[in-house]
């Protein structure tokens, strides 16, 4: 059963709608504070839980890949009827929304913090010898979890309290190792030249743990996507839209291509 989260844009703009897009272990629920603020700009806004997230976990998750993910995508915007909506995509959310484009329209794309179409990082398998278990059920296994509050930190903020972490930390949910393999292993490939006849946006985090600032910025100007750089986030700058003007930059630069076309 779906999960869909919207959030009405306020005020009279007439407005193209967002459709957010969650990474691994999350769901809709992280979108809120993103989705509260471009709402203030006019925005109207949809999230949903991928299957076996957020309000889905009965679902499960093992044996769950990316195609599984691009066809629950299609299937909101059919129940949705959304007309070409701007995608909006974190991280494991940003390759499921490139794949679903191989093959689908959208207004515009946003990738945050996002797995690249040429995979993750080689850098990734060296920092998971610091935490052999995840790394192990994460390669291997069926499913992976955040262990702890301590590698909820590591991997997704920088500077956040104590209360915000244990609350993030308690909305985490397992994550299928079979779409985290396909998101960072080579050999799960994506057709980018199909995502070159829309604006596409490239938020990179400068401490990031997963994806190098430096790779998605050449991936950026290699397929001449824009570049929206916040050397001092971290991997979940979508939690608090406020900090380094991100929300800010986000609506401007929607603001900006939508003028321009």
């Amino acid at each position: 059963m779906k999960s869909i989260v919207e959030v009405k844009g306020k005020g009279k703009k007439i407005l193209p709608p967002l459709l957010f897009i969650h990474g691994a272990w999350h769901g809709a629920w992280c979108w809120k504070p993103l989705m509260n603020y471009l709402s203030e700009e006019g925005f109207t806004s949809y999230a949903f839980d991928l299957p076996g997230h957020g309000k889905r976990l009965s679902e499960g998750v093992i044996g769950l890949g990316i195609m599984d993910y691009v066809a629950e995508v299609e299937s909101v915007i059919n129940e949705l009827a959304l007309t070409k909506p701007i995608l909006i995509g974190h991280s494991m959310g940003g390759i499921i929304a490139q794949k679903f484009l191989e093959k689908s329209e959208a207004l515009a794309l946003v990738l945050v913090a996002p797995c690249p179409a040429i995979g993750g990082s080689l850098l990734l398998p060296i920092k998971y010898l610091r935490q052999p278990i995840a790394a192990i059920t994460a390669t291997f296994g069926r499913k992976t979890r955040i262990r702890n509050q301590n590698m909820c930190n590591r991997l997704f903020f920088d500077n956040i309290t104590p209360k915000k972490l244990e609350n993030h930390y308690e909305n985490l949910c397992m994550e299928s190792s079979r779409a985290i393999r396909q998101m960072v292993l080579p050999g799960f490939k994506i057709n980018a030249d199909k995502i070159t006849s829309i604006p596409v946006a490239v938020a990179a985090a400068g401490k990031d743990y997963f994806f190098e600032f430096q790779r998605l910025q050449k991936w950026a100007e290699d397929y001449q996507y824009d570049l929206l750089p916040f050397p001092e986030a971290s991997h979940n700058l979508i939690n608090e839209p406020e900090r380094y003007g991100f929300g800010k930059t986000i609506n401007e630069w929607l603001y900006k291509k939508m003028t321009s076309n």
